[in-house]
């Protein structure tokens, strides 16, 4: 039964997707200075989301010998109380708000680095050489994704940070 709720959540998908990808074809055409056209990172989203799809229905096939209950001893063995509300819990929900009201003060490019340092010490990483190495990674993977390959306009800032910020696009770019 399960196997069957999840190939018809990815068929739901796969149609969602088909309608989206229908409707980004009305303003596809290319732009000056940009030639993939505006539908271009709505079309890179939609690619993702088909291999998300296709990965999810390809594993109810692909997937050995299954023991049904297998998930139940998982969750016999989580903590009781689990659901406790704790300081780190309000602060993973209060850190994306003070990310994006940091991004409009401050700008992307240094709010950014800031959040996903936090963030990554909030999930239990204490070790100074991981989350300084997975911050800067995951932080220079999104800036070469939306400023190299997307083309994607991001909060600047106000203030000198706006200046700051394009003198950081500067050498990005």
């Amino acid at each position: 039964m399960n196997r069957r709720r999840t190939l018809i959540e990815a068929v739901g998908w796969l149609v969602f997707i088909g309608i989206a990808l229908y409707f980004s074809f009305d303003f596809n055409e290319p732009l000056p200075g940009f030639k993939f056209g505006a539908a271009h990172w709505p079309h890179v989203i939609i690619a993702l989301m088909t291999v998300a799809a296709v990965i999810l229905g390809a594993a109810q096939f692909l997937k050995g010998n299954r023991v049904e209950g297998q998930a139940d001893q998982f969750f016999d063995e989580i903590e009781e109380n689990i659901e406790k509300l704790t300081p780190r819990t309000v602060a993973m929900f209060i850190l994306p708000l003070l990310w994006v009201l940091g991004m409009h003060k401050i700008g992307f490019l240094l709010a950014t680095p800031i959040f996903i340092f936090i963030c990554t010490w909030l999930m239990g990483i204490r070790s100074w050489k991981t989350l300084l190495g997975f911050t800067f990674c995951f932080y220079v993977s999104l800036v070469l994704i939306f400023y190299k390959w997307v083309f994607t306009p991001l909060p600047m800032g106000a203030g000198w940070f706006h200046s700051l910020n394009g003198e950081i696009i500067g050498l990005v770019q």
